[in-house]
């Protein structure tokens, strides 16, 4: 019994050298980090999801501003039916005395327009701009040059999603769409 238990022994001895052998082979021909290929594939993959997420977010803020643009113009609305309310005898909207090249009229000019924001009884604490260009919405009473006896208007927005719904064809703006209030 002992010569077979020797037997054993040196065959495992011998299969154990055989695996050390192979395995601290094995160690030097593993070399450590990452090849070219398998970082340029990593940061290319970086540069799909960042473009896809900058693309959602760029959209995400044209729909925000296109929804404020559209909640400042119905504020507007408001003042302008309040004014209306407050014309003695008859029920006007503010006139405009002067136009400007799209034939919008500024509703914080005091000195040759009406205001919203001024006199005896303010409609509004401050008309609001644009979210994205200071400058004003487009207001045109009418039938044109009324001189304090306008009995309609129309207020406009340009909007930068060409896709809103609640827009109409304008070629006016560039995405060619604009939110247009008038009175009800």
């Amino acid at each position: 019994m002992p010569r077979a238990s020797r037997t054993i022994n040196k065959k495992l001895k011998t299969v154990n050298q055989k695996q050390k052998f192979q395995v601290s082979s094995f160690k030097f021909q593993v070399k450590s980090g990452f090849t070219l290929i398998e970082l340029l594939i990593v940061i290319t993959i970086i540069g799909i999801l960042a473009g896809m997420a900058l693309a959602s977010y760029g959209g995400t803020q044209e729909r925000a501003r296109d929804s404020r643009r559209k909640q400042e113009l119905d504020s507007i609305k408001k003042a302008l039916e309040l004014a209306k309310q407050d014309t003695p005898g008859a029920y006007y909207y503010p006139s405009c005395v002067t136009y400007d090249a799209s034939g919008g009229c500024a509703l914080t000019d005091t000195a040759t327009n009406p205001s919203l924001t001024s006199g005896s009884t303010p409609y509004m604490n401050s008309v609001p701009l644009d979210p994205k260009t200071p400058v004003g919405y487009n207001y045109t009473p009418t039938p044109a040059n009324c001189n304090g006896t306008c009995t309609n208007y129309s207020l406009k927005a340009c909007l930068e999603n060409s896709k809103d719904l609640d827009g109409i064809a304008d070629l006016g703006c560039a995405s060619g769409k604009a939110y247009t209030v008038r009175p009800n």
